[in-house]
């Protein structure tokens, strides 16, 4: 049923004369036997050895397929051997041979065409898999191509325009992505090991943990769903890098009111050059005919010096940076939701805005300030979203404004640091309501799916929750005494669990009740919104 194979090369050595020596594979008697036969007629006495380090396991039986597995010395074959003679003992008929028929190249071939356009980020895991086959010298796999044959893509990804692949090189390349031209069941977690100390010391932690994930979901994908067999995941026992880079971005004294004049500066000069455009599309139109580039370029210019003047005396200020800004922070929303939002999921008279599918992949609805619907009202509606700025143009625009405002290098802003910010400032006037506002409150508000995100926003509640055991404490009806001690009834306003909750990021002694004279109240860090009239 199974018998093992002897696949070694042979060595043939001549004392003291290394040039002389050659190694032949073990399917190459005759040319070793000739060559031995040489060396003795020059008069030599070659040495004939064996490096005994492939072997081959073949498994033949009736009605079922053949297969043929490795092994790297005789004592493995010999093991793979009598596991395998005991599951056919026990009628189990498991192909081996599969895991050794594909490489790990391939996987991510197949995950990327068969997988990745079922997912929102297909174009990220695209761009991430083609350049790690770029790197172990594989074809890339055309995203355009991979999206059309695909038979249920994300709906997201309709009328997408993918990039091409221009032939630059904008990845370091890792010498140890090789590891992906082997066999899926020769892979060990030492390959991953080596390639992730390889890629940290060119790219962030945090970059060759999302590489990870990937090469995480292909292997659980090729084990679960495509049944490709193998003695062991080869993830089990992969140290993944360690970092830590959650910001704590909070806008300082002036900053807001800098960025919104930069925001603003940004809107007025783009509707200057939209403005500009509708006064040139003649000259544009014309410019098409033009016999040469140099003779198109030309008309262009002359046309911007012509109509610049009349441009910036006619124009109309549209502020979609400044309302975009604003909205962020009055909102706490996505990057995403806020450029996927559209008039039709706002409801004004209700103060909501639909969002119908957020970064964890459920919908949520935001809540609007009377500051958000004055802010709404002012932006036209020529398209069907709010905000129609491009993901590349937003981000174009950011650097521009924290240029412009100095936010760069260490007092470095990014536009995830607005719903930060938005968040925090929920969180430090909570205290200000009656009640007070629970982590459950924030959790509505920001739309985290997990509370666990929310626990660095704990100690911002924290005057809430003084003043909350304050009102609990002081209710007779909600407590009760136990052995001299006092403790809340089943039922209270203030349930164990959230004081608990609390008090896991917190000191103990952050919780203690303050008395009401000296009960601490949340810094009003909240900057006036400014609200501008389009011009």
């Amino acid at each position: 049923m199974a018998s093992i194979e002897n696949r070694s090369r042979y060595i043939v050595t001549v004392q003291n004369r290394d040039d002389l020596t050659q190694h032949f594979a073990y399917n190459r008697e005759k040319a070793l036997k000739a060559y031995i036969a040489q060396l003795r007629a020059e008069g030599y006495k070659p040495k004939l050895a064996r490096t005994n380090d492939q072997y081959a396991i073949r498994i033949r039986e009736a009605g079922h397929r053949s297969q043929c597995l490795y092994a790297s010395s005789e004592e493995e074959a010999i093991r793979i051997k009598q596991r395998i003679e005991l599951e056919r003992r026990s009628s189990l008929f498991i192909d081996y041979a599969k895991g050794r028929s594909v490489t790990f190249g391939d996987l991510l071939a197949r995950y990327l065409h068969e997988i990745s356009p079922r997912h929102k980020g297909f174009e990220v895991e695209g761009y991430i898999i083609n350049a790690i086959l770029a790197d172990a010298g594989l074809p890339r796999v055309d995203l355009a191509d991979a999206y059309t044959q695909h038979k249920n893509p994300h709906p997201s990804l309709a009328g997408k325009n993918f990039r091409r692949a221009s032939g630059k090189q904008v990845r370091s390349p890792s010498a140890a992505s090789c590891f992906i031209r082997k066999p899926f069941a020769d892979l060990l977690p030492d390959d991953l090991n080596d390639y992730i100390d390889d890629r940290c010391q060119s790219v962030a932690a945090s970059t060759v943990d999302r590489e990870v994930d990937i090469f995480s979901a292909v292997s659980n994908m090729a084990i679960d769903t495509w049944r490709i067999p193998v003695a062991k995941n080869p993830m089990d026992g992969v140290r993944r890098p360690k970092y830590f880079n959650e910001r704590d971005r909070r806008l300082k004294d002036g900053e807001e009111a800098r960025l919104l004049n930069a925001a603003y500066d940004e809107d007025a000069q783009q509707s200057i050059e939209r403005r500009l455009e509708a006064l040139m599309a003649q000259e544009r139109a014309t410019s098409l005919d033009a016999s040469t580039t140099y003779r198109r370029k030309a008309i262009i210019k002359a046309a911007r010096a012509t109509f610049l003047a009349e441009a910036e005396a006619t124009y109309v200020h549209v502020p979609w940076m400044e309302g975009f800004i604003q909205f962020q922070l009055m909102t706490g929303a996505r990057r995403s939701e806020t450029l996927a939002l559209t008039w039709a999921n706002i409801d004004l008279n209700n103060q909501t805005a639909f969002v119908p599918e957020s970064k964890n992949g459920r919908p949520r609805t935001l809540a609007l300030r009377k500051d958000v619907i004055a802010l709404l009202e002012q932006l036209p509606r020529e398209t069907e979203s709010v905000f129609p700025i491009h993901v590349d143009a937003l981000r174009k625009a950011w650097t521009r404004i924290c240029k412009a405002t100095g936010l760069t290098d260490e007092a470095e802003l990014h536009v995830h640091d607005l719903r930060h910010e938005a968040i925090s400032r929920v969180a430090d006037n909570g205290s200000k309501l009656p009640g007070g506002l629970s982590l459950a409150d924030l959790q509505a508000f920001s739309g985290h799916r997990d509370i666990r995100m929310l626990m660095r926003y704990t100690h911002l509640c924290m005057p809430s929750m003084a003043k909350r055991l304050d009102a609990v404490f002081a209710d007779e009806k909600q407590i009760t005494v136990h052995r001299g001690q006092r403790r809340l009834k089943q039922g209270a306003a203030l349930t164990i669990a959230e004081i608990a909750n609390a008090a896991a990021r917190n000191d103990a002694s952050t919780l203690s009740v303050p008395s009401p004279q000296n009960a601490p109240t949340a810094p009003n860090n909240v900057l006036p919104l400014r609200i501008r009239s389009a011009a």
